[in-house]
């Protein structure tokens, strides 16, 4: 017998040669690091030292300095009172300019409702504000002016106009935190105002006086007749519908009313008519 052998597909397998690193290969990758990095550090530290002396450049030229302040949206408030108010001293330079104390000095007028503040490139700052608008005069200790929401803001002072309803009646007393007691009495004849500047009704679209008392409610006067109209406590749009009707009917017969008591929606009583 004969021994055959037969090899098929023969493979040989070579063993990787092994990378063999010494110290001083080691030594010489990680000083090629170190100097990466501290080419790094050292272009960071010339950039920065480069953009700082921009930067102070920038402060030091005249071109960004601020040669003008423009004020809007003044009503009552002139300009020059916005920008004394702003106390911007000396020509300082636009960038180095901080818009939050400005505004800050400016939002401490009590006439101030809203404010914007910006800069404008290269040399000036505009100033946006918004007055508050006074819905009438109350009378405390003194006369102030009052908004809409029943903010009392502003002393009325010398030389003021008194062209706004002034309501009166309203106890002068406060809590401890500066709160009025009577603080309800205010919210209702601020209530009212609302209605009768939303409808304009005659006679009442213009209010000379409004007098609340704790007992029968407002008590006003109108300023073009001088007519007296005792409103009451409630239902204000629907009894100044009412009167409306009242006087224009009145008025076509040729009477004019003194006095006029709505404090009943159901039935309103004219007193003390006068023929034209």
């Amino acid at each position: 017998m004969e021994e055959v052998l037969s090899i098929q597909d023969e493979r040989f397998i070579r063993v990787k040669d092994r990378k063999v690193f010494t110290g001083e290969r080691s030594l010489q990758t990680l000083f090629k690091v170190f100097l990466k990095i501290s080419f790094q550090i050292l272009l960071f530290l010339l950039f920065s030292f480069l953009c700082h002396e921009l930067y102070i450049q920038v402060l030091e030229d005249p071109y960004f300095s601020i040669k003008e302040i423009e004020v809007k949206g003044c009503k009552r408030l002139q300009p020059d009172t916005i920008i004394s108010l702003a106390k911007i001293e000396g020509i300082p330079n636009i960038f180095s300019f901080k818009l939050h104390n400005v505004a800050e000095r400016i939002a401490l007028n009590p006439w101030i409702e809203n404010l914007e503040i910006r800069k404008i490139f290269p040399d000036k700052i505009f100033i946006q504000i918004e007055e508050k608008k006074p819905i009438a005069i109350i009378h405390l200790e003194k006369f102030y002016y009052i908004d809409s929401k029943g903010i009392i803001f502003a002393p009325v002072t010398e030389g003021d106009r008194y062209n706004y309803p002034i309501l009166t009646g309203i106890p002068s007393e406060r809590t401890e935190d500066g709160r009025l007691l009577a603080e309800d009495l205010v919210i209702k004849g601020i209530e009212f105002l609302r209605i009768v500047e939303q409808n304009k009704l005659p006679p009442v679209e213009e209010i000379s006086e409004i007098y609340i008392d704790k007992d029968f409610g407002i008590h006003l006067v109108s300023m073009n007749d001088g007519v007296e109209v005792r409103i009451g406590w409630d239902h204000f749009e629907e009894k100044l519908k009412r009167l409306s009707i009242i006087w224009i009917d009145l008025k076509k017969r040729g009477y004019l009313p003194l006095f006029i008591d709505c404090s009943d929606l159901k039935r309103m009583v004219v007193k003390k008519v006068n023929h034209r």
